[in-house]
């Protein structure tokens, strides 16, 4: 019994001496991969940023640890050189590697380091110091707050000083010289409420026994002395039924326009006042004389006397009927001032574009031809655009070879046109286009409401889209518009708007229209709608999708192109004359 628990003695104080001998060579070899690993981590941390462990297992093979000791020993030799530390030693750290079994590296980064650091770390450890993750290697990232970052301190309270006897002797006479001019103010006012008092008490006097006979002066006195107070505040009253009679006369003898002033003020100012000068005129009285008033501008006034809430003021039907008074003036005055009697084609010019519009689908282009060379340029450039591309040429020929325009030449037109108006007068023929009218509605929307019109028509009523498409500029046609009024309407906007109007759309698309951009700016657009960096908001897209629509047709209207012409891909680079 003894002699077995003498064996197993021997054997566990074998073991522990077995292994207490690796230890040194386990800590040379932490070391060699310590220092490694620190000179990689120095090039792209500071030292201050982390922290490294490393831990090692070595087989222990008696055999392979005897063969570093000898390797050791030759080196210490009599009259060998000693080129370094053990660890640095070649052979015998060779014979140590042979022995790694496994390998634990552990950084401990600062939270202020990039979190996109950690991947580089592992590569960069890993290739560096030759670990293999299939034999158990591994290296581990973890986060703490190291003892080197500078603590976040705290803002303390400001503290508010204490107050002197200096101080307080201010405070004392500020708040007396406060209290002293509140008091005042008070007096002040009480004495304004009643100026009749305060008069008297300004000519207060005793009165004497002849003067008691005569008690009336006092008072006359008084009364003399503030009329003109109260004239100052009295305003000159509004003739209202002067008004009236003017606002009918107006539309008397200009029908058209007066309903088109009535129109943009209900659309574009305010339908509440529209409504109240109907109701001052009359309703049924507005039915007659404002008879090109559209449907939707009735529509608005409608709304606006159902929404209406309580009963309205004198000062503020007085107020509306001002405003809109106001609008029909100035539209009045323009036209006054505008009218160009010394035209002997006035009368052409100064019917509206659909009764315009019939004369001139009966006219010769040599006539309409001699009408564009004695018409402003804004209204050639309109009669024009309003051709069919064929009979455009014409006119564009015909005015091109015009060198005199003799005075039969030109009394012989103004006959055919009215000869053609008299005819239409006597036979008219109402042309009315649902898609045009349609263009209005939309046009009379929200720009939110379009939007989502022209997407319900291009999903169930294409045929209907069709139609619209040839009166107004939707924004999926923009990549039928020429490059050159592209580029000249784009130009305009900021990168913001166009990434907002864009949003959504094709790339197909949105490259054509970049196309036009110039590169710096096309540049940053695509890069935005690539990584979408913002959703905006969606009444922002419509209010630029509609402006941009807008703005190219008032550019194609000045250069006599029509929308149709793009749908039907027979748009030519024509300029008006």
């Amino acid at each position: 019994m003894m002699k077995r628990f003498s064996a197993l003695l021997l054997s566990l104080m074998f073991s522990q001496v077995s292994f207490a001998q690796y230890i040194e060579e386990i800590g040379s070899l932490e070391t060699v991969y310590e220092a490694r690993a620190r000179s990689v981590l120095n090039t792209i941390l500071r030292p201050t940023d982390y922290t490294l462990v490393v831990a090692i297992e070595m087989d222990r093979d008696e055999k392979k640890l005897k063969e570093f000791h000898d390797e050791m020993d030759v080196q210490y030799l009599p009259g060998m050189p000693l080129m370094g530390d053990a660890p640095t030693l070649g052979k015998a750290t060779n014979k140590l590697h042979e022995m790694k079994s496994k390998t634990d590296i552990s950084v401990v980064l600062s939270r202020n380091v990039n979190p996109e650091t950690e991947k580089i770390i592992k590569e960069l450890l890993t290739s560096k110091l030759h670990l293999d993750a299939t034999a158990g290697d591994s290296v581990t990232v973890k986060r703490i707050e190291l003892p080197a970052d500078p603590p976040k301190a705290e803002p303390k309270p400001d503290i508010l000083p204490e107050l002197t006897w200096k101080m307080w002797t201010l405070i004392v006479i500020m708040s007396l010289l406060a209290l002293s001019g509140l008091m005042f103010w008070a007096w002040r006012r009480g004495r304004a409420q009643d100026p009749r008092k305060e008069l008297k008490e300004n000519h207060e006097y005793k009165h004497t026994e002849k003067d008691q006979d005569g008690e009336e002066k006092p008072e006359e006195i008084v009364a003399a002395a503030t009329e003109p107070a109260a004239a100052v505040v009295v305003e000159p009253q509004f003739n209202m039924d002067a008004v009236k009679q003017h606002i009918l006369a107006i539309a008397a003898q200009y029908p058209q326009l007066a309903s088109r002033a009535v129109t943009e003020f209900t659309l574009n100012e305010s339908a509440g006042d529209a409504s109240l000068l109907m109701e001052f005129l009359g309703w049924d009285t507005s039915k007659r004389v404002f008879t090109d008033v559209p449907a939707m501008a009735w529509a608005r006034l409608g709304k606006a006397v159902k929404e209406r809430e309580g009963n309205t003021t004198k000062s503020e039907s007085e107020t509306a009927v001002r405003n809109v008074y106001k609008a029909i003036l100035a539209a009045y005055v323009e036209h006054e001032m505008s009218s160009d009697e010394t035209n002997p084609f006035s009368f052409v010019l100064k019917m509206r574009e659909e009764e315009r519009q019939q004369i001139l689908d009966k006219e010769t282009p040599a006539n309409i031809a001699v009408l564009c060379l004695h018409s402003p340029a804004e209204v050639t450039a309109g009669i024009v655009g309003s051709l069919d591309a064929e009979k455009r040429v014409k006119v564009l020929a015909e005015i091109s070879r015009v060198e005199k325009l003799p005075h039969n030449v030109v009394q012989a037109v103004i006959s055919s046109f009215n000869q053609k108006l008299t005819e239409m007068r006597m036979r008219p023929e109402p042309k009315v286009e649902g898609a045009s009218v349609l263009a209005k509605v939309i046009r009379g929307m929200s720009p939110e409401e379009e939007m989502d019109l022209l997407a319900l028509f291009a999903n169930d009523n294409p045929e209907e889209l069709e139609r619209l498409r040839r009166v107004i500029l939707t924004f999926d046609d923009l990549k039928l518009v020429p490059s050159d009024i592209l580029s000249e309407v784009l130009n305009s906007y900021e990168v913001d708007s166009l990434y907002a109007a864009l949003f959504k759309t094709h790339s197909a698309f949105y490259n054509r229209i970049l196309a036009t951009l110039p590169e710096r700016k096309a540049m940053i657009v695509e890069r935005d709608l690539t990584d979408m960096v913002a959703i905006p908001q969606r009444k922002k897209t419509a209010e630029v999708r509609r402006d941009i629509c807008q703005q190219v047709e008032k550019v194609m209207y000045s250069r006599s192109l029509r929308v149709g012409d793009l749908v039907d891909g027979t748009v030519r680079a024509v300029r008006s004359v």
